[in-house]
């Protein structure tokens, strides 16, 4: 049996999604400041994984985004914000 041939049984036997405790969620080091998104052809925005333990707000809590000339601004949503009602159909 090739070299390659013993890689590819061993890597079959690795399981192909991450279960429970296998993904470290601890904040790294630095917090992370600045990183690239993306807008998908969807409209959703990737945040990369590795800066999540850095956002200021926790995941699917509501944010508020804005358009400042050629900026996105996207910001955690407080409780003193009023909610902007959603336009009916």
């Amino acid at each position: 049996m090739s070299k390659l041939e013993k890689e590819k049984k061993q890597r079959a036997a690795e399981p192909l999604h991450a279960k429970d405790g296998d993904v470290d969620t601890e904040a790294p080091e630095e917090p992370v400041k600045e990183f690239k998104a993306k807008l998908n052809k969807w409209g959703f925005i990737h945040v990369p994984k590795r800066t999540v333990p850095s956002l200021p707000f926790k995941i699917e809590k509501p944010l508020t985004a804005r358009i400042e000339g050629e900026t996105l601004v996207i910001v955690a949503a407080t409780k003193s914000q009023p909610e902007e009602p959603r336009p009916s159909a």
